[in-house]
Parts: structure tokens; sequence; C-alpha cells
């Protein structure tokens, strides 16, 4: 896969006019071709496993990271991650915090404006602020999404500095509240009693790199125009649209889509097309064996769980799912690849004829005709496992029945699309889950949501849970996430099967510049899709990044001055050697 000028008076002016000629010497030409070379439309497509993510506003959007990213677009929040990972202001263009971790001071951006063109002030911050956290019973996404409960003031000291108080210190303030809270323009929301309903063209207005063109739930479709006046530069591509495929390998190959998110397998079909550039990255991207503890007495055993974790070959797992894909899934949840990780936590090695120990211990050692375990009472040991109807979930969940089923335990399979998963597990109408999604790389977002999604409700965990988010001290910190993931691994109140490497595809004769974010956008999210690509990226080799715009991260890419260089180095060199003598 591809990973990348002659007679003395008429070789100059082919070289000037290779590089100048659209400019200079065929004006009337480059006005008549400039319809389809200046219109720079990119496709892109998250592939057939859903491409409705919501209406991209801060409060309507479908709360997984797609849909997130695809509001991203439209809105700002007050930094961001760049390519390696660090923050950078976006509405802020610096900060400053206490020695305490109280009180955050950011000194805004000037000449900022709105989609409509109305200009941004910290009292649309202040708004934000004030608003979300008023709005988070009536919107799950702003409890859900963004943590505002840490926040105890938000005030402007002018039009362009806005001081946050906290209640108490948040060690990951930057992570998952400064760079995470799109900014709202308060003079379209301040009047919008439910923002969960209200979808006009309006709630769309952000101060970010792309204007919503087009929604299309039906049709799973956005299309997003370029903002002209965008603060850190016009954007490298006109247009940005992401469509709905059923077969992504396909659609890059006849050029339906330019981008596309892929597995390991789908990049290998591809077959070694020349033109397509492939990135890959960690995913943070976790499939996982999900228990309804809470809702069922046998699941709520913590041995019968640990049962089941003995009869799951991981390692088998993820081979035949994706084929080296990924890695196995690690019992104290955080993956290996993570800073926080703490390898020293119990394991639960492939082992049936332990699982089939405990099972009969815990009272399970009548077995049916069928080769299923009976309980007390006479039932068969059986669970009904729901699935996101996918390839690779569907394997996941075909191949845990397998294993159950050798010890004993029945499995039936019940797969649904995203949403109707989604909507069963949080509503808890479910024995076992497979639940795909991808996880944040900060331990606040990442083991503290523990007790909600998994209904495991440890007294020490809680505490540890909240003692970590106020503490500052990097090391301390780390102590006491190495403790919640010891607990995690001992009570087993999910099972990480494994993680999967996100890898993106692109047509690189259209477009170059994604990047995996290290630690991911929106307080964790594993995407291509940082916005920052499409500021510094290239389309067909050329960047809109100049030494006037804002440069953000390390990768800002040049104008191609070289060539131009070049150009006229040569020209002014035969013009020296031939000019007429006197």
């Amino acid at each position: 896969m591809k990973i990348g000028r002659a007679f003395p008076v008429l070789l100059s002016f082919f070289i000037i006019s290779s590089v100048f000629g659209p400019l200079f010497l065929f004006p009337a030409a480059a006005a008549e071709n400039s319809g389809e070379e200046s219109a720079r439309v990119l496709k892109a497509t998250w592939g057939a496993s859903g491409g409705d993510w919501g209406f991209p506003s801060p409060l309507t959007f479908y709360p997984r990271g797609p849909g997130y990213v695809m509001t991203s677009f439209c809105f700002d929040s007050l930094v961001w991650p760049d390519e390696t990972g660090n923050f950078t202001g976006l509405l802020a263009s610096s900060w400053e915090n206490s020695p305490d971790g109280l009180t955050w001071t950011f000194h805004l951006r000037e000449n900022v404006t709105w989609h409509d063109g109305e200009p941004f002030t910290a009292d649309d911050v202040t708004f934000t602020y004030d608003y979300i956290q008023g709005k988070a019973v009536i919107s799950p996404i702003g409890a859900g999404w963004y943590n505002t409960a840490v926040i105890e003031n938000v005030e402007a000291l002018d039009d362009h500095t806005v001081r946050i108080t906290l209640n108490q210190p948040y060690a990951p303030f930057m992570q998952q509240v400064a760079a995470v809270i799109p900014i709202m323009p308060e003079h379209i929301w301040k009047d919008v009693s439910d923002p969960a309903k209200y979808m006009e063209d309006k709630a769309a207005v952000g101060t970010g790199p792309f204007i919503l063109e087009d929604y299309n739930k039906d049709q799973q479709s956005y299309k997003y125009s370029v903002n002209e006046n965008y603060f850190l530069g016009k954007p490298v591509i006109d247009t940005l649209i992401f469509v709905k495929s059923t077969d992504p390998v396909i659609s890059l190959k006849v050029g339906d889509v330019d981008e596309a998110s892929l597995t390991l397998d789908q990049v290998q079909a591809l077959d070694d097309s020349e033109n397509m550039k492939v990135i890959e990255g960690p995913g943070y991207w976790v499939y996982r064996l999900r228990f309804n503890i809470p809702a069922n007495t046998i699941l709520e055993n913590t041995e019968i769980r640990k049962a089941i974790y003995h009869s799951l070959d991981c390692e088998e797992i993820q081979n035949k799912v994706l084929h080296g894909g990924g890695i196995a899934g690690n019992p104290g949840y955080v993956p290996p690849y993570s800073s926080w990780y703490n390898p020293n936590v119990t394991q639960y090695a492939y082992d049936p004829v332990a699982a089939g120990k405990i099972l009969d211990e815990a009272g399970y050692d009548e077995v049916g005709s069928d080769g299923i375990r009976l309980t007390p009472d006479g039932e068969k040991l059986e669970f009904q496992l729901l699935y996101t109807s996918d390839q690779q979930n569907q394997r996941i969940a075909e191949l845990v029945q397998s294993y159950l089923k050798d010890v004993g335990i029945g499995v039936v399979l019940k797969p649904g699309d995203t949403k109707t998963v989604d909507g069963l597990v949080n509503a808890g109408n479910f024995d076992l889950a497979i639940y795909s999604h991808g996880t944040s790389t900060d331990p606040a977002r990442m083991l503290n949501s523990f007790p909600t999604s998994t209904g495991w409700n440890n007294t020490e965990f809680l505490a540890l849970a909240n003692q970590q988010m106020s503490t500052i001290d990097e090391e301390e910190r780390g102590a006491l996430v190495d403790r919640m993931q010891v607990l995690i691994a001992e009570n087993v109140p999910t099972i990480p099967l494994l993680y999967r490497n996100v890898y993106s595809v692109c047509n690189q004769d259209k477009f170059d510049g994604f990047f995996y974010t290290p630690g991911g956008v929106g307080g964790g999210v594993p995407t291509e899709y940082n916005k920052l690509v499409f500021i510094y990226g290239e389309w067909n080799g050329q960047s809109t990044a100049s030494a006037g715009n804002d440069t953000v991260g390390t990768n800002t890419p040049s104008m191609n001055a070289s060539g131009i260089l070049a150009a006229v180095m040569a020209f002014a060199v035969v013009f020296m050697l031939y000019r007429p003598k006197r």
C-alpha cells in the first residue's frame, strides 16, 4: 500500500506553468475548471454497524463515541487534544489553575464568531456550563456525558476571561471537562426549555470548523460544509460527508467513499490497493461479557461469575474473532497499553475443570440429558445472551455459547441492532450481554462508571473511586487505581473478553493526515476523526495551513514551498544561462 518536471525558455515556461499556471498563465481556463477541482469533498463511513448517531447538537446526539464526534465538527470546547494527546487551546488561548486544583482560569480567543455571525464571548461559556448542569435531568446526555457535578461556579471576569471554581479538586478536569463540554451560543439556547427535543437548524450552530448542511436520520447520513471563518484557519476540505455502507471495503475500492474505519480482516481484504493509506491505533475498544448482577440471583454469586471466566479462552476468542487485530482481555479491565494498567491482579486461566468444580460446589452438580446443568429447583442453568448482530459480536456470542456449554451452562442467543441492545441493557432486560464500546483512557470514566455499568456496588471500590478523582498527585492516584483494578479482578463484575485495535483506511490520492489521538477525544473516544485532522491535513498533497494560522500540535504541514522554490530557482538558472548577450 502506498504510504507519497526541457529547451531553455520553453522548459522554464513549463516549469512555471505547472506551478503557477492555473493562477497566472491561464486565468480563464482556471476559472472554467474551478468547479470540479475546487470542490474538495471527502466521504467517510462508519460502516454497516450503524450510521445514525443522532442530531449533532450537544444534548441530542446518540450517547456513544460517534455521536459525540459528529457533534464536535460543529461545536468547540475550551481545549482539545492534538496529535500527541496534549491539550491545545480551542476557544481558550491559554489557561492556568490554582495550586489546590480548585480554580481554573481560561483566557478566551478574541474575534471568534458563531456560524451565524454573532460574536462569541465569555458569557456563552458561563451560559453553557450552567445550562448543561441545569438540564441534566431533562437530557440524559448532559448527565451521562458531561461531568458538571464537580463545578461549583462559573463566572465571566470580562468578555474574554472565564473562571471555573470546583467544589473539590478533580484530577481529570482537563480530560473530562474542559476538553469535552461543547460551548453553546447563549443567544440561541437561552429560551430552549427542553434541549432533548430541540433539533432545528439553529441547534447545530457552533463555532466549529464545519457547518451542518444536512442530517438524514433515515439514510443515516451527515453532510457538513466548511466554516470559512474558522479561527484556526479554513479547513482543507470544503465538504465532509458521512454515509452508511453495507460493505466499506467495496465502497473504498469503487470510490463510493474515501475513508472508512475497518477491522484488520477488512484492511487485508483491500488487497494492497496502492492509493490506500492505513493507520492503526490501540482502540481502547473493549468487548466484554456483561452480567445483570442486580436482577439475576444466580449471576449475583461471585463464584458463578468466576466459573464462567475460567470456562472462557479469551486468547483463542481474540484469535478467532480479530485474527491478531487486538489482544485478549485483562481481568482488571484496564488494557495493558494504558499507563494506568496494573498487571498484578487475579488471573483466570482457561480451565474448564476448575469451572466445573466451582459449579458443583455451588449446587449445580446435577446434569440433564442434554448436558446442561440443573438448578436445585430442577430448572436448566441457562441464560439468554444479548448481543449486537454484526459479524464480530455474532462470532463472539457463538464462541461464548460453545465454551459455556462445555461446562454445562446453557446459552440462548438473542441478536439485535446497536440501539435495541443498548435499550435492553440500560433497562435491565437481559441475563448476559456481549457489550462492545470504547473506554476512556482516564480512570475517572474508565473505572468509576462500574457501579452503573455493571450493577456491582462494592463499598471499598466506591470509596476508592471518589478518592482517586480528587487526588492531584499522580503517583498517589496511581496507587488508588491499582487497588481498584485488584477489586475488579477479584469480584468479576464483568469479563473483558478482548480489546480491538482500530484501523482507518483513506484514499491518499485525495486526503492525507488522519491519526489516532493518544487518549482519544471527547473524554476518550478512540477515533481517527479528531477535527484537527481537517485543519492540518493535506488535500491532494496540499494544505491550507500557513504561517498566519494558529498551529496545533507538531504536525502542521508545509505549503509545498519546496516545489515552488525549486521552480523559481530553475527559471532563474535558465534565464541567467540563456539571456541575450550584449
